[in-house]
């Protein structure tokens, strides 16, 4: 399982980097154009069931680009159910080092969870997708530093992003049944817990991206 699920992962997130280096008349961009164009860090990661280390058919990739100040996201998966509705949660650990297991973090290191409150951790609204008939989704996202008004836990505080170059950026993926079944597609895709079907809104997935780390070269 852990091999080839890794492997096909890989391959769409290196398919996704080729269609990119395609569409810019595919030049190939070296270390130092990256410098110039101020995409300073470029991290693929595998797709994984929540909370588990359990590799599925996806990946995503995060671009944090210093100069425009901005995490430029995108998500490439076939292992979605088909027709249904998903939200996607950013889970910012803005001081890693603070986490139990420092620059590791995991669900035990948000505050609401116990963990410490010097990691200062955001939990907020990403943005919301149907997989098509064949349970395949390729979405793209952008994350800006700054306060965010879509914390997901009332209690928490609304941190945000604060220090693009060292979060640690994790993206989550909820499931909400079918799509316009328990309510609005755009309530479905764009709310944690409201239209959620009889068994409940739930995480299902989850990619983690820490500062310079990638399964696979771009």
């Amino acid at each position: 399982m852990g091999n080839s699920r890794m492997a096909s992962a890989k391959k769409l997130a290196v398919a996704w980097v080729l269609a990119s280096a395609a569409a810019s008349g595919g030049q190939q961009v070296t270390v130092s154009e990256e410098a110039s164009l101020g995409v300073e860090s470029v991290e693929i990661a595998n797709l994984q069931v929540f909370n588990t280390s359990e590799i599925v058919d996806g990946a995503t990739i995060l671009i944090r680009n210093f100069r425009d100040q901005v995490a430029e996201a995108s998500l490439s998966t076939r292992a979605l159910e088909p027709e249904v509705a998903y939200s996607i949660w950013w889970a910012v650990f803005n001081r890693p080092q603070f986490c139990a297991v420092p620059g590791v973090c995991r669900v035990t290191d948000l505050e609401v969870n116990g963990g410490d409150p010097r990691v200062k951790v955001s939990v907020f609204w990403g943005g919301g997708f149907v997989a098509d008939t064949f349970g395949t989704a390729n979405v793209s996202l952008r994350l800006y530093p700054g306060r965010t008004t879509r914390e997901l836990f009332a209690n928490s505080r609304n941190y945000g992003l604060i220090d693009l170059r060292r979060a640690e950026i994790h993206m989550v993926l909820r499931t909400h049944g079918p799509a316009g079944v328990a309510g609005t597609v755009g309530e479905q895709v764009g709310t944690a817990n409201r239209a959620c079907p009889l068994d409940g809104c739930r995480n299902v997935f989850a990619s983690i991206h820490r500062p310079g780390e990638s399964v696979a070269d771009p």
